[in-house]
């Protein structure tokens, strides 16, 4: 087997990696944390029983954040060297979007061709 050559880490090293991997951890608690909080908003609001055009947006807009949420922190998003990543997502974004506009345009919006 091959062996592991390990370098040792000086004192100074060692601190500031814990100290950027404890920052992190924080980080991802408190977004998780925020994401448990806003489903627990999105559950009481429907359980509300409101009014649906006041409902949905705001649920829809709690869900979006999320996304991004999930995409910053858990996804690494917010590291460097994920460029080529960041540009297919926003990409299929697109396409999802220019999918579902048109989807919605043909179904319910535009008029039947007679």
């Amino acid at each position: 087997m091959a062996e592991i050559k390990q370098e040792p880490i000086s004192k100074t090293k060692l601190n500031y990696i814990r100290r950027e991997r404890t920052k992190e951890m924080r980080q991802q608690m408190v977004s998780f944390g925020l994401m448990i909080f806003l489903t627990f908003v999105a559950f009481g609001l429907v359980a509300m029983d409101m009014d649906p055009s006041f409902v949905i947006p705001i649920v829809i807009g709690m869900a979006f954040l999320q996304v991004i949420l999930q995409f910053y922190y858990f996804m690494h998003m917010k590291d460097k060297g994920h460029e080529y990543i960041k540009l297919m997502m926003l990409t299929g974004m697109f396409f999802a979007l220019a999918f579902v506009t048109t989807f919605i345009y043909i179904v319910w919006i535009g008029a039947p061709i007679q």
